[in-house]
């Protein structure tokens, strides 16, 4: 996920590890922010890898900053990570935003693609808490006030998954041109 995430970032422009990070964090937020610790070494992989070329470039401050740029290379292993289903595991939520996050460099195809894997997700996540809730309501091994509470909480989570579902199917039927 971290791969993809570099690599799509430096499609647009070269940029900075602090760079990289800050945008990072406007994705998935600051709860999910990327180490400087897991950054910079990655970098020193991709660069390994010749996906990408760092440089040191100097700056307004005169301390020089590595500069990441994407080779030719690292464009061809974007469109493969993009091109790839998402496994599902823990990081499944973020890696779809990180896709949509680079829907404006790809062609309607791999749009609706990307769209149609999430879209499968979401619906299979909503039955998944739909499921849960109908099996809270008829647990006998807990105290009604436990499952009352526990209820509420499914409540939310079903809500912010329909509200997923929902834009999800909004935006690939934009792409579908329906």
């Amino acid at each position: 996920m971290y791969e993809l995430f570099i690599l799509g970032q430096l499609m647009d422009h070269p940029m900075t590890g602090y760079a990289l990070r800050k945008a990072f964090i406007s994705i998935a937020g600051n709860d999910q922010a990327i180490s400087f610790g897991t950054l910079y070494p990655l970098l020193d992989k991709l660069e390994q890898v010749q996906e990408l070329s760092l440089s040191f470039e100097n700056t307004e401050n005169k301390r020089p900053q590595k500069l990441a740029t994407i080779t030719e290379k690292g464009k061809i292993r974007f469109y493969e990570l993009i091109e790839t289903k998402v496994a599902i595991n823990k990081q499944t939520q973020l890696t779809f935003l990180m896709k949509v996050h680079f829907l404006h460099l790809l062609n309607r195809k791999q749009q609706i693609f990307i769209l149609k894997d999430f879209q499968d997700f979401s619906e299979s996540k909503l039955q998944r808490l739909q499921d849960l809730q109908a099996e809270l309501s008829a647990n006998k091994h807990m105290v009604p006030g436990d499952i009352n509470d526990a209820l509420l909480i499914k409540q939310l989570q079903i809500l912010r998954a329909q509200a997923q579902v929902n834009w999800v199917a909004q935006l690939l039927k934009q792409r579908k041109g329906a």
